[in-house]
């Protein structure tokens, strides 16, 4: 039904060109140039009418009334008018001017998708909470406070805390919501003087302070400037817990902290250790060997990660990895052709 319809338009329009070149003299070439005129503008409401019933979003937050007349009303003008038409109404629904539409996502590729979840995790709130919060009055931001405040510690809840604290025209609301991340704060340095103050460092307090260290960087309660140092100190216990010990789980934690402080010449270090002293589990190690692949530009070791990746080799591989690695190996191939 669509195709017939830009079929008829065409034709129409073409015909209507054809009137304008050539002139329009007599009766019979005015009414037949209205008619074509007419049919064109009645064709383009109906090009228009299919492609918005076929968006319920684009319908109701975008296409109001008022535009459906301005639109009709440039339709009426000849020739130039349907075709601005068609292509407004053209770009709306096919161009992405607000967030994707559902139906989109089934034609999307996995590894673009994954680069967009990648990049929205990185921002501490989603856009929709930061806008209900500098639009709440005094008494849901206090309702938001108490939900948040029976909420478990995320990174989602401390940037939500935060937006309170930057958006909130309320000071109570605003002192109310610094309390909060104080108190966490407070609470995990308090931890960490107690274990540091017993005196008894064994590989299970250094697993728990470099823990604590880490927790401050993961829910982003400390000031920027300070990121760095607190991720330093939980790589510091991080590498003495695997030193005591040289568990395997303590290296583990190591790595995974070192690559995090960018510090990847000493997360191969241990990895290369483990992997040399035997009762090395392969399975638990893929994602940091993936990681320590890319980074040292070792292209053999990629690619024999990438075959086990693809077979399975009956371990558990996260979704994340398999995407990146995938995305890797595109990245390799297009930089070799």
């Amino acid at each position: 039904m669509l195709f017939l319809l830009y079929l008829f338009w065409i034709i129409l329009e073409l015909a209507e060109g054809f009137f304008i070149l050539n002139g329009i003299s007599g009766w019979r070439n005015a009414l037949l140039f209205l008619a074509c005129h007419g049919g064109c503008v009645l064709v383009s409401y109906l090009i228009f009418s299919a492609l918005m019933e076929s968006d319920e979003l684009l319908r109701e937050k975008v296409v109001t009334k008022g535009f459906s007349f301005f639109l009709i009303a440039v339709a009426t003008i000849p020739l130039v008018g349907p075709a601005t038409v068609l292509l407004h109404v053209l770009f709306l629904r096919f161009y992405p001017v607000y967030p994707l539409r559902a139906e989109l996502y089934t034609s999307v590729n996995s590894d673009v998708i994954w680069m967009v979840q990648k990049g929205f995790e990185k921002r501490t709130v989603p856009v929709t909470e930061s806008l209900l919060a500098s639009g709440l009055d005094r008494e849901n931001s206090l309702k938001m406070l108490t939900v948040l405040g029976e909420m478990e510690w995320a990174v989602t809840k401390s940037g939500i805390l935060k937006y309170l604290i930057q958006l909130s025209p309320f000071q109570n609301v605003v002192l109310m919501a610094i309390d909060m991340l104080s108190q966490k704060m407070d609470a995990i340095l308090s931890e960490i003087s107690q274990l540091g103050a017993s005196g008894d460092l064994g590989r299970a307090n250094l697993r728990q302070l470099a823990n604590l260290y880490h927790e401050i960087c993961y829910l982003d309660l400390c000031e920027p400037v300070m990121k760095s140092f607190y991720i330093e100190k939980a790589c510091e216990y991080a590498t003495r817990a695997y030193q005591k010990g040289e568990a395997e789980d303590d290296a583990l934690l190591a790595v995974k902290y070192l690559l995090e402080a960018d510090q990847v010449d000493a997360a191969k270090t241990i990895h290369d250790d483990v992997e040399n002293r035997g009762g090395y589990d392969n399975n638990k190690w893929i994602p940091y060997q993936f990681e320590i692949s890319v980074r040292f530009d070792n292209k053999d070791l990629f690619d024999e990660l990438y075959i086990f990746i693809e077979l399975g080799g009956g371990a558990f591989i996260p979704k994340r990895v398999k995407a990146a690695a995938k995305a890797w190996k595109k990245v390799l191939t297009s930089a070799c052709l």
